[in-house]
């Protein structure tokens, strides 16, 4: 498949992913994440509730929604886990990770998650960075986590999802970077 450039960063749609995007998926899972014997068991996840993936799509020749990129969480307790992020190659640093962390932060919030985790390969310094701009930090580091070479990944974290000043700073964010995506709920603190 040949894929164009994004170069109208609002031409970006963000959904859920359904089954009818997972042969579109595989292979950015698998350029993404090559260490990974089987693939995402896709059915068992979007049947989950305790898990969401999000797709981001860019309208394509002939009409066609060609898919850029996706996201997943799942969610335990008060916490929102990302658990993969994954962009095409010939569509990375266009914005798309951001846009589509920006809109992990947004389901987590709606499940009034109080903090977002994620891991991230300690030599990654690239979307360390990114995170590091989405508010997140190191909080710690999981000693071999990763099977294909036991490197170790850094665990990174936003906390107090449910503070109003968090959340604010976060809807600053959001506007800045994913003007599409629904504006976050701000909530005072004794809104129940």
């Amino acid at each position: 498949m040949v894929v164009a450039a994004v170069s109208d960063a609002l031409a970006l749609t963000i959904r859920p992913l359904t089954l009818d995007d997972v042969p579109e998926i595989t292979p950015i899972e698998q350029e993404a994440f090559p260490e990974l014997t089987h693939g995402t068991p896709w059915q068992t996840e979007l049947e989950s509730k305790l898990s969401r993936y999000l797709v981001a799509t860019f309208p394509g020749s002939a009409a066609v929604e060609q898919v850029a990129g996706y996201v997943g969480l799942w969610f335990v307790l008060d916490e929102a886990h990302i658990t993969s992020l994954a962009v095409r190659i010939g569509l990375r640093r266009q914005g798309i990770a951001r846009r589509l962390v920006m809109a992990a932060v947004g389901l987590a919030l709606e499940r009034d998650c109080i903090l977002l985790t994620l891991e991230v390969r300690a030599s990654n310094s690239a979307a360390q960075e990114l995170y590091r701009t989405l508010g997140m930090r190191k909080v710690g580091v999981r000693r071999g986590y990763y099977s294909d070479n036991r490197e170790d990944a850094w665990l990174m974290t936003v906390e107090g999802l449910e503070t109003p000043a968090v959340r604010e700073s976060l809807e600053t964010l959001r506007q800045q970077i994913a003007p599409e995506i629904p504006p976050f709920v701000v909530r005072l603190q004794d809104d129940d």
